[in-house]
């Protein structure tokens, strides 16, 4: 079902969002949230996941706490903009731990990196690797202002 659209029910709005705080919910917990049966809950939230919705569950780690204090968004402008030079960004990421997100954009840019490494070298190392492909632009994050998940409810009926 990759690419196509889910149209979510206000119950599955709530499931969602639910799972978003804590994917840790037990089923019945999750039920009694949603004002559901736990085996009306457990096949709602399989339908979600077959459908593609919820496409995992996570724990959010702080990156600060494991000593990745350095965060920053590297953009690459590949020298050649082909599928060869983007692969090879694409591996680099992949190998760099440092390396959280890798995207493929449309605009001045061909990827971008979000990063959270231990130390401006381990930055540097992977700018230097990357700086072999093409051009690169650095911007280190100085504090997050927002993330979706302290937003609390969303949805369309949340508000």
């Amino acid at each position: 079902m990759s690419g196509e659209m889910v149209n979510l029910d206000d119950t599955d709005w709530a499931i969602v969002r639910c799972l978003q705080r804590d994917g840790r919910l037990s089923f019945r917990q999750l039920a009694t949230q949603v004002h559901l049966s736990p085996a009306a809950t457990t096949a709602r939230v399989h339908a979600l996941v077959d459908a593609g919705v919820v496409t995992g569950f996570h724990a959010h780690v702080d990156p600060e706490r494991i000593g990745r204090t350095v965060r920053a968004f590297v953009r690459l402008t590949a020298s050649t903009a082909t599928t060869r030079s983007v692969a090879a960004a694409e591996e680099i990421g992949r190998e760099h731990p440092a390396v959280q997100e890798v995207f493929l954009l449309l605009g001045d840019a061909d990827l971008l990196f979000y990063v959270e490494a231990t130390s401006l070298h381990e930055l540097d190392a992977l700018v230097t690797a990357l700086g072999a492909l093409g051009q690169t632009a650095t911007s280190l994050v100085v504090n997050r202002l927002l993330h979706r998940d302290d937003l609390g409810e969303r949805g369309p009926s949340a508000g």
